[in-house]
């Protein structure tokens, strides 16, 4: 019945074009399938009480700067069914450059049902129940979902939502990713509380609104992507071979095509489509656990040659082994989530296992020639590729930590080279021409585990100390988030066996969130009380 009633349902209309409006293209790192799916809440909790017409007073001023309007801009879809931004030429009531939405509670936000049972510090690795109920608290009913809910309306790119306790502001601000990533957000946050403390001289550049700095990123070095005529295959003129000149990518031999690729998709959709249920929960990572972790790692790492490893430089007459808190987490978590997986008892020990490293290229596109990303300025957008490092389940289980860890910093130190970041981008290119859609790396029965390190974006050194009017008794903590969380929708796909390290607070946790099959928490809850 319900598929009769789709038939008839009326398809949704875009509002009409408002000739005044500024059309721009999305950059070609923006507009992705990946991007275009996923919706975004990110939200922070204050032990302030803040003012909410500051705040959002404060954005709505950035967002009139310069180069800075596009971030009100209205998504649309043009006839090549490409995303590009209309920019209003002046915001107004009727249409604001920020949706804004603000709900009040005259209590303490220890009485409130939901807010009383936040996630909270923990002297010992803990780990929280499911997040989703949260979301009554955190989103405002007005909220959007998916990529249609922006398209066939007037919204703006973002959203701000506001609560309000006695003595305690929660903030989120929702966008979708084809807006922005995690550093982009990062400075986004830092020119709002500039804007806030009237310091608009250190609000930098808006770099790229109307042009893509990045549009040569990964371009091959002879065109391979020239346009087929109507009788031809696009597939015909597109080899993922390197071409001369040009540096093959690592992994390059890794790329699933054929049978493998195939075996991979149908266990990946067979695996949502009978397992359906997965939630998002957070771990709390004490510093001393963390401390712990690192002297047991660099102890594992005290007889491997100097050679083999990634070493700190600092002392040149006492290099030792270099490996980052990032690099620790993502090798505990793998040997935590692996062995929880359903099909762990029965697994080969040479079954892949895929982990991916989000990696933010802003730093290497503005420090190596030829240079993309000026010093200096603010680039909102989306900046980033990944890092991929293939394990085998034996390695998982038999390697110690400090070797599991030092293989994804070597991987990191390797992939993420210029000419190594220019030829995974080309590679993706020319497979997105080739098939729509971008390489896959491994083998047909691999598992993958995606992580998103948010820590260099300090998202708990946010300071809206400009906008308290009350509470707070830690001075050193006045106006910055006591609690961040990350949760979001993705529309089409699943991020199951994926997680975000959100950085550490103001008493040194790192905190990550995750999204598992409840069967796979089960496991992990096992494995943190053993650990605990």
């Amino acid at each position: 019945m319900s598929f009769l009633l789709n038939l008839f349902k009326r398809k949704p209309v875009a509002p009409e074009r408002v000739p005044t409006d500024e059309v721009i293209p999305l950059h070609h790192l923006d507009d992705t399938s990946v991007n275009r799916a996923i919706c975004l809440y990110f939200s922070m909790r204050f032990d302030d009480v803040l003012d909410p017409d500051k705040l959002v007073g404060a954005l709505e001023k950035l967002l009139e700067r310069p180069g800075w309007r596009k971030l009100g801009a209205r998504l649309r879809l043009n006839e090549h069914k490409k995303l590009e931004y209309h920019v209003p030429q002046k915001y107004s009531p009727a249409r604001p450059a920020v949706q804004y939405t603000h709900a009040s509670h005259h209590i303490p936000i220890s009485e409130h049902p939901l807010g009383s049972k936040m996630p909270k510090a923990t002297s010992k690795l803990s780990i929280s129940g499911a997040l989703e109920p949260f979301r009554e608290l955190f989103w405002p009913q007005s909220k959007p979902l998916k990529l249609a809910d922006w398209l066939y309306s007037d919204r703006p790119q973002l959203q701000l939502h506001i609560v309000s306790f006695s003595d305690t502001t929660l903030v989120t601000l929702t966008w979708l990713h084809t807006l922005l990533d995690a550093m982009g957000r990062n400075m986004l946050l830092r020119c709002w509380s500039a804007m806030l403390e009237g310091r608009e001289d250190d609000i930098p550049e808006f770099y790229g609104y109307d042009f893509d700095p990045l549009a040569s990123l990964g371009a091959p070095k002879t065109s391979t992507e020239s346009k087929p005529t109507a009788d031809d295959d696009e597939s015909e003129h597109v080899s993922l071979e390197q071409e001369p000149g040009e540096e093959p990518y690592v992994l390059q031999d890794k790329v699933l095509t054929g049978w493998s690729f195939f075996s991979f998709v149908i266990r990946f959709i067979w695996d949502l489509t009978v397992h359906r249920a997965e939630h998002s929960r957070i771990l709390c990572i004490p510093a001393s656990f963390l401390s712990s972790l690192r002297r047991s790692a660099l102890s594992d790492l005290s007889t491997v040659h100097p050679s083999t490893l990634v070493l700190n430089t600092s002392d040149p007459a006492n290099p030792t082994p270099f490996l980052s808190d990032g690099d620790i987490l993502a090798a505990w978590w793998l040997r935590t989530l692996v062995p929880s997986q359903p099909w762990a008892s029965t697994a080969s020990p040479n079954k892949t296992i895929h982990f991916m490293n989000v990696f933010g290229m802003r730093d290497i596109l503005t420090s190596t020639s030829p240079q993309l990303l000026p010093k200096g300025v603010a680039y909102i957008s989306n900046c980033v590729s990944a890092i991929h490092t293939l394990f085998t389940y034996s390695d998982i289980l038999t390697k110690p930590l400090g070797l599991l860890a030092a293989q994804i910093r070597i991987d990191l130190t390797q992939q993420s080279t210029r000419a190594q970041v220019e030829a995974q981008v080309r590679l993706s290119r020319k497979s997105i021409a080739k098939s729509n859609r971008p390489p896959i790396y491994g083998t047909g029965d691999m598992q993958m585990s995606t992580v998103s390190n948010w820590s260099k974006g300090k998202m708990y050194e946010t300071d809206f100390k400009a906008a308290v009017v009350g509470g707070h008794e830690n001075k050193s903590r006045r106006g910055k988030p006591s609690f961040v969380q990350a949760d979001g929708l993705a529309d089409g796909f699943s991020v199951r066996n994926s997680g975000c390290v959100l950085g550490r607070d103001g008493e040194g946790n790192y905190w990550v969130t995750a999204v598992l099959r409840p069967v796979v928490w089960e496991g992990v809850e096992r494995a943190i009380r053993s650990m605990a």
